[in-house]
């Protein structure tokens, strides 16, 4: 049986000793100390003891505070007698957890000491009555929002994404109320508009993952990250490629929502090369030159414990199965840059396949780069058997009225999408779910049947390759 020491006076005390008569736990021992017993309830259960006195005399109160009180509740209306009772218990009992009103005292060190500051208290519950301010559980944990709910909203970046597609870092999805259930989370569990998702993690993570579901479509490279990443390796890569994929990164820079883009030259070879990239810096651009001779994969590892929200990289980093290997473990999309260039692409494009049907992360994405880039959508529906992906479709198309972007849907099943994809005079941006098959050896790729590990290899049209759940 616990013993639980409750040291009250005042208004806030009486309040207190009655929810404490009306919710006790019958195996605990309720050991009350007060000056003032009008405070106190009329009756109260055979477990509570009571004790008439000033607490703040040591003579009286240190015998009452042995080794089996586990908690001890000081209430007290004067500030100062309040720390004089907690220096006593703790002068008696250097374990018990104490609980007690006011702000941090001074010269108070105690670890085991819970501070509630009435006033904070009050605020928190005022500013939760707030349009459009996280929801945080009060008297529950630290009580510092390490627990959240957060609403989705329609538009939302984290609607219709897989769970476990979210990078997750430093807090966890750990359930779901949809339509007045409760759901314990799952990675395959698709996030829908109106979910209220139940969070835990950092408290500030917290805050900047509420402001992400909050975000609507048009915030891309949220919720993966914020910045960009453009990686290139002056040993593999001649200077008329270091200008290509310098330029696109600069041209998706300019029309998509990233906060910073992070140049890094690896293997710097050439002064004059590295001399005239470092022109490109501005207030939002900013070139890293890694001297220590670190290759793509080992540099990527390092950096992915950053949040990114787009690596880009050139056909000469990405051809290398390690890199792609690390590009994978990333989690984050991935911009494969194209020989022609950005300029002049006014369409977007992706191959359906039967894992969409519970991929549908890849959709959002695709929706919301279109959105910014103002680039037209082409589902290419490719079965020589005529079983075309129609809930795909339908997933596809009811996005288009959320986002109020059109789609135009092609399927046959004679004309593979490698060879369409050959056939076009001009580029297209085309969006590819990033799965491990891709990370196998190229050359098997050319017989395999599945579009991802054959379409990565062509270099005539840019590719974004978005991480997905399998």
């Amino acid at each position: 049986m616990k013993k639980v020491a409750l040291i009250v006076e005042g208004v806030v005390a009486q309040k207190f000793m009655e929810l404490v008569v009306s919710k006790f736990f019958s195996n605990n021992f309720y050991l009350v100390i007060t000056k003032a017993p009008e405070c106190l309830p009329p009756s109260l259960p055979s477990t509570f003891e009571v004790h008439i006195f000033d607490p703040t005399s040591s003579y009286r109160l240190s015998p009452l505070i042995d080794a089996h009180v586990s908690d001890a509740f000081v209430l007290l209306e004067n500030v100062k007698e309040q720390q004089a009772v907690c220096e006593i218990i703790r002068q008696k009992n250097k374990e018990v957890r104490l609980v007690s009103l006011g702000q941090k005292w001074e010269g108070m060190k105690d670890e085991q000491l819970i501070l509630l500051d009435p006033t904070q208290i009050i605020a928190n519950k005022c500013i939760a009555k707030i349009p459009n301010v996280p929801s945080v559980p009060q008297g529950f944990g630290l009580e510092q929002g390490e627990v959240m709910e957060i609403g989705v909203p329609f538009g939302s970046v984290f609607a219709y994404r897989h769970i476990g597609s979210l990078r997750q870092k430093d807090y966890r999805i750990v359930g779901v109320y949809r339509k007045n259930s409760f759901h314990l989370s799952h990675p395959s569990m698709v996030i829908q508009p109106r979910d209220q998702l139940l969070v835990v993690g950092n408290p500030e993570t917290l805050n900047n993952v509420y402001l992400q579901v909050k975000s609507n479509v048009g915030q891309f490279p949220v919720p993966f990250g914020r910045d960009f990443y453009l990686y290139v390796d002056m040993c593999l890569q001649s200077k008329e490629a270091l200008q290509r994929d310098i330029d696109q990164a600069l041209a998706l820079h300019s029309q998509l929502k990233s906060a910073m883009l992070y140049i890094h030259v690896l293997n710097p070879t050439n002064h004059t090369a590295i001399e005239q990239i470092r022109t490109k810096e501005a207030k939002n651009i900013q070139v890293v030159v890694d001297f220590r001779g670190l290759n793509f994969a080992t540099k990527l590892r390092q950096d992915s414990r950053k949040k990114i929200g787009l690596v880009i990289i050139g056909k000469e980093i990405f051809k290398r199965q390690v890199n792609r290997k690390a590009l994978f473990e990333s989690v984050s999309p991935i911009f494969k840059t194209n020989a022609k260039g950005l300029k002049g692409i006014k369409k977007s494009m992706v191959v359906l396949n039967n894992s969409m049907e519970r991929n549908e992360d890849i959709s959002s994405v695709m929706f919301d780069v279109c959105a910014q880039m103002d680039l037209k959508m082409l589902l290419y529906d490719f079965d020589p058997d005529k079983r075309h992906k129609m809930a795909v479709i339908e997933n596809y198309s009811y996005l288009s009225h959320i986002y109020n972007r059109k789609i135009q849907v092609i399927r046959t099943q004679s004309k593979n999408p490698i060879l369409f994809l050959n056939s076009l005079e001009s580029p297209i941006l085309q969006f590819l779910p990033f799965e491990s098959c891709i990370i196998k050896n190229p050359f098997w790729g050319l017989f395999s049947t599945s579009p991802e590990r054959m379409a990565f290899l062509n270099d005539m049209h840019p590719q974004m390759l978005i991480p997905v759940v399998e």
